[in-house]
């Protein structure tokens, strides 16, 4: 995670905003004066939210956790996706 000031957030608007959107890595903006901000990509936003929605049912966030731990324990199995 990066970290800039808002004077240099402001002044360099553009070089930031690629980076965010190229590297997927957030940016803090500080302030002196208000509360910090995070940047991030739209992708990254709507990833996290998808994250969030599944995770919101504790019998779903129990189903993913799961397979996850399988999946690092070398359990995961390749499949072909079915096409129409």
């Amino acid at each position: 995670m990066e970290i800039t000031t808002y004077t240099a957030f402001r002044q360099q608007l553009k070089s930031f905003l690629d980076k965010v959107r190229n590297d997927h890595k957030p940016l803090v903006v500080t302030s002196a004066n208000a509360e910090d901000i995070v940047v991030i990509s739209k992708a990254d936003y709507e990833s996290m939210e998808e994250t969030f929605y599944l995770l919101k049912s504790p019998k779903n966030a129990e189903r993913l956790l799961h397979g996850i731990q399988e999946y690092e324990k070398g359990l995961g199995k390749e499949r072909k996706l079915l096409e129409e």
